[in-house]
């Protein structure tokens, strides 16, 4: 299991599920934004610090950056780039990624319920973890319970994520804020931490002002 890191005590602000390994988990953001990229980016880099399993990234752009990964904590060389002609090379090729027991990532804009069914079933095979990141909206005609998870992430002022659960198997919707840190030092990575949303209100509106 990956837990979503948590600073704060009381189950009010506890994260409502754990990013199960042998799962998927489908992040979404709206049109123009990464935050869901570097949402996932932080939290394979704390898992793969203590797992070293391989990284399957697909993608029918080449738009990912090997330095802007590096900064966030997950190690380029412990990744296989793949670029795919189309969304349903991507989700075919993700498929054999974790069904061998690789991590994986796939950039993918559509997804047929039997596509996640297919993807489910591999990671369960491989007893691997996967994430399908995507623009969509919270909700479309496709929406599958095949995925553990999935979550829709939006970027807030002062270099914060807003979190947005949408469905879980193992725990309730809700909205969680989370601030990204710098490092302590030059070699420190990024860290994730979660926040109390009327802390985030506040720097929004100090924003805004």
């Amino acid at each position: 299991m990956l837990s979503l890191p948590n600073p704060l005590s009381g189950p009010s602000t506890a994260p409502p599920a754990s990013l199960a390994g042998a799962a998927i988990h489908e992040l979404r953001a709206p049109p123009g934004s990464f935050a869901h990229i570097a949402f996932v980016i932080l939290l394979l880099a704390a898992r793969e610090n203590t797992t070293n399993t391989p990284v399957f990234w697909v993608s029918t752009l080449q738009n990912a950056y090997p330095p802007g990964i590096a900064w966030l904590g997950l190690d380029p060389g412990q990744i296989l780039f793949a670029q795919a002609r189309n969304d349903a090379e991507c989700l075919a090729s993700l498929e054999t990624a974790l069904r061998g027991g690789m991590a994986g990532i796939a950039e993918a804009a559509q997804i047929s319920r039997l596509a996640a069914r297919r993807l489910s079933l591999a990671a369960r095979q491989g007893n691997a973890i996967g994430f399908l990141v995507r623009h969509a909206p919270r909700q479309t005609a496709q929406d599958s319970t095949a995925f553990h998870t999935r979550w829709f992430i939006e970027p807030v002022p002062e270099s914060g994520i807003k979190a947005e659960l949408l469905y879980a198997k193992a725990g309730r919707p809700g909205i969680f804020f989370y601030e990204i840190q710098e490092g302590s030092h030059d070699n420190a990575p990024p860290a994730l931490i979660m926040v109390s949303p009327s802390a985030n209100q506040q720097e929004q509106r100090r924003a805004a002002g």
